[in-house]
């Protein structure tokens, strides 16, 4: 097994051990049954198993979003008591000043190029 993934089922396990879960992935993909002499299809109970694996990792995936998305909201209730307001979103550029500066750059413009050519006849507005 990788470094990534022990990091990751570890993980798992620490937080399913908070939640009060007993199983997480890898204990399931890990149990051995014995077998008698009329047991189950062990190949049936492999791939049952593997679904119920896929089930759990699907369970933690949930459940660390979840647990993510409430300690953001966490946050924000404990900046809203503490009396942080959140700052507004605001456009990047200001239309109005925008259009100002738009007007003064095509106006100066202007003026560069009467400055360059002073004879109307190579100006081209």
């Amino acid at each position: 097994m990788d470094e990534h993934m022990k990091r990751r089922l570890d993980k798992q396990k620490k937080l399913f051990r908070q939640l009060g879960i007993q199983l997480d992935a890898l204990s399931i993909h890990e149990k051995e049954f014995s077998t008698k002499l009329r047991g189950y299809d062990q190949q049936e109970v492999d791939t049952f198993l593997d679904e119920v694996i896929k089930d759990y990792e699907r369970f933690y995936a949930t459940i660390s979003d979840l647990m993510d998305k409430w300690q953001e909201q966490q946050i924000i209730i404990r900046d809203l008591k503490a009396g942080v307001k959140p700052e507004p979103e605001r456009p990047l550029l200001d239309p109005v000043e925008l259009e100002e500066t738009v007007t003064r750059l095509e106006a100066d413009l202007r003026i560069l190029k009467k400055q360059i050519r002073p004879e109307q006849r190579f100006y081209i507005d």
